[in-house]
């Protein structure tokens, strides 16, 4: 039941980048949010169907890994690059928030109401995205330039500074050739440094999010807050720590938002992967000793306090910004398929790791799971660490031409006018 929506996931990463760029981002956008709806209606509708309720999960996890890279592509093509990284990082707030709520409908509702409550979101974001202008970019690449300006005015206005960036897009598609399949542009892109650089940093960094195990305690919140507050907690308890948790997540992921406006995406990278992996350490050896009786009962104050620093590091950076970034790093021409690539690795984490996750609580104990979590996040912050770019306040062709030509050269403005 908890990882069957993940499974789906990949068969919507392999659809996104084709529908993003076949039919527009704002298209796919609408139709997420019809087939979201859908998935959640055929659940909430089920009764005691459990068929059924596994298809409209099914659904919902096709929606979730379809979504992935498609809406950081479009929130990454419609802001400026002063606002961007908050706007990006606001995705993950929304996810927690939905992660929030879900739990609360959970908590106090049959869940067949729960279900239907959660239809009404995709619905409202349907009916706001009908009204909402097509990605500039996406309309420059297809050539039509005058719904391209109109768009661009719409979100962005019509300051000098706005008309060079948008001078500075239309110049660098009319560089790049149209008439090329996706595939033949594919082939073209995947040995140049400005595709393939971006895509094996994402990738990496999506594994390393899923391997810190940010998702493993969404789906198993209740069963993990009942072990870390040990064998005299209620069930009560243990829902009212779950709550406690996602609301602490929110609480993090917005000072993580306001942050993004002040510090760059490197800093906070590292900084949230160090604490996350001491957190992480910290809570095994913490159990460990409880397991071997070197502590003789767990302590909800110390177990739980891990756990709420755990919550808050992660999602300074480590949860948040692989999806921050996916919107940012890679060019126009290969976003859909770069982007889509990336999110499937998150998708294959993710189930791997919910999958799995039980059986390593079974065989290794909850104390080996945190420290296998802590040695995977620490291994993959070195990786971050020698790898990672800055991407603040950078427009999106700076980037490009930053994996292009790497250090030594930084787009200016003049090489903008040149070309």
């Amino acid at each position: 039941m908890a990882a069957i929506s993940c499974l789906a996931l990949f068969f919507g990463n392999l659809m996104s980048g084709y529908l993003m760029e076949r039919f527009g981002r704002r298209i796919s956008l609408l139709f997420v949010s019809l087939f979201f709806l859908l998935g959640w209606c055929i659940i909430g509708f089920a009764n005691n169907i459990l068929h059924l309720v596994l298809f409209g999960r099914f659904i919902t996890g096709i929606c979730q890994g379809w979504l992935g890279p498609l809406g950081p592509v479009y929130v990454g093509e419609i802001t400026t690059p002063i606002y961007r990284g908050f706007f990006l990082a606001s995705l993950s707030l929304g996810i927690a928030v939905g992660v929030f709520l879900s739990h609360l409908f959970g908590t106090f509702l049959h869940w067949s109401y729960a279900c239907q409550l959660c239809g009404l979101f995709p619905l409202t974001a349907g009916i706001i995205l009908f009204f909402a202008p097509e990605s500039p970019a996406w309309l420059a690449s297809i050539n039509r330039i005058d719904d391209c300006i109109s768009s661009f005015q719409w979100f962005r206005g019509a300051s000098p500074a706005m008309k060079l960036e948008l001078e500075k897009m239309l110049a660098e598609q009319s560089r790049r050739d149209k008439s090329k399949s996706k595939f033949e542009t594919l082939k073209e892109n995947i040995k140049k440094p400005e595709f393939w650089k971006p895509l094996c940093i994402m990738v990496t960094f999506f594994a390393i999010t899923q391997l810190s195990g940010v998702n493993v305690i969404c789906a198993y919140s209740t069963d993990m807050m009942k072990k870390l507050m040990g064998k005299r907690a209620k069930d009560s308890h243990a829902y009212a720590a779950m709550l406690s948790i996602d609301v602490l997540r929110c609480v993090s992921l917005i000072i993580a938002c306001i942050l993004l406006r002040r510090s760059g995406r490197r800093p906070m990278s590292l900084f949230s992967g160090v604490f996350t992996s001491l957190s992480l350490l910290g809570l095994a050896i913490y159990l460990y000793l409880v397991e071997k009786n070197i502590i003789h009962h767990i302590s909800p104050f110390i177990s739980l306090s891990l756990i709420a620093f755990y919550i808050v590091v992660s999602n300074m950076g480590i949860s948040l910004l692989p999806w921050n970034m996916v919107g940012e790093v890679f060019a126009a021409e290969t976003k859909g398929i770069g982007s889509g690539i990336s999110v499937m690795m998150t998708s294959i984490s993710f189930f791997a790791t919910v999958k799995t996750a039980p059986a390593m609580f079974e065989s290794i104990g909850h104390h080996g799971t945190y420290m296998f979590y802590g040695l995977s996040t620490t291994f993959g912050t070195l990786f971050l660490y020698f790898c990672l770019p800055e991407t603040k306040d950078k427009t999106l062709l700076q980037i490009e031409e930053y994996f292009r030509y790497g250090k030594k050269r930084n787009t200016t403005e003049k090489d903008v006018i040149d070309i």
